[in-house]
């Protein structure tokens, strides 16, 4: 089977099945399945590139199993963490009443972490850490899901076919598979669907670019994994401590039209010192 074909079936498959399962979860109120929903990108890349193209899965010509370069097991996640971080500063310095003290007390006091004999500051600083540090890695098999079939499968074949176009490709497919879960939860946009798709897609376009940088400069699935990880659950981190009504779902946040913004010449740069191997 040519490599067209294979990338279209991929397309066709991961698409079909994640819009009936996130259809199932949400119809039998099995909501709490939905991340499961991240493995099938992982599932169907398995079923093309071992059946379809009779390509191994580990080594050289796999999907990157491997540690690669050390560092970026560190700068890979670091980048998305300050990602967020200055996103959120300068979200709030825009909009001072997305963040609340009374909210920050709230969500403080909730977490196992919580010490009354502790300041505020120390509170937080113990949550965040526990969080930020623990969670991608013991999350890590979750957003391999996803990096698999995407980092590891679609775009390095989507370049084979469509030179570096193939980025932009990439990241307009990926960004149209959230569509169920911005229907069906919600994500990231309320209830506005409709803009929240057009939105991710664009946002999915720029963090793909991104990450397919690094995936190429790390020669490792674990890098972007984690990356991936930690602009997930950093971003949900921060967002606790929001106030919820206040947060304008198409300007704050790294989907809105700051992190948009603060992406856009970093994507740039990594598009156009991209190297598209044979």
């Amino acid at each position: 089977m040519n490599r067209k074909s294979a990338v279209f079936i991929f397309i066709i498959s991961t698409f079909i099945l994640t819009f009936c399962l996130a259809a199932l979860f949400h119809f039998c109120n099995l909501d709490m399945l939905s991340p499961f929903l991240m493995f099938i990108p992982l599932a169907t890349s398995f079923f093309v590139q071992k059946l379809l193209l009779k390509q191994p899965i580990l080594g050289p010509r796999g999907f990157g199993f491997r540690l690669g370069k050390k560092k970026f097991l560190v700068l890979a996640p670091l980048f998305s963490f300050l990602f967020i971080v200055i996103v959120y500063a300068v979200s709030f310095l825009l909009n001072p009443d997305l963040f609340s003290i009374e909210q920050t007390y709230k969500i403080v006091q909730d977490t196992v972490t919580y010490n009354e004999n502790s300041s505020l500051f120390s509170n937080i600083l113990i949550a965040a850490l526990l969080q930020l540090l623990a969670a991608p890695l013991l999350n890590i098999f979750i957003f391999l899901g996803e990096e698999v079939g995407w980092r590891g499968f679609l775009y390095p074949n989507l370049l084979l076919v469509y030179g570096k176009k193939g980025l932009l490709i990439g990241g307009l497919i990926w960004g149209v598979w959230h569509t169920p879960m911005i229907y069906f939860y919600n994500l990231n946009f309320g209830n506005h669907h409709h803009l929240g798709i057009l939105f991710m897609t664009i946002f999915c376009i720029l963090a793909g670019i991104i990450l397919q940088y690094f995936y190429e400069k790390s020669n490792s699935i674990y890098s972007v994994a984690l990356m991936h990880g930690m602009l997930n659950i950093s971003g949900n981190f921060i967002f606790l401590f929001s106030v919820e009504k206040e947060h304008r779902y198409f300007i704050d946040g790294g989907t809105g039209i700051i992190g948009i913004i603060i992406l856009l010449p970093i994507a740039y740069f990594c598009y156009k010192h991209f190297q598209v191997k044979e």
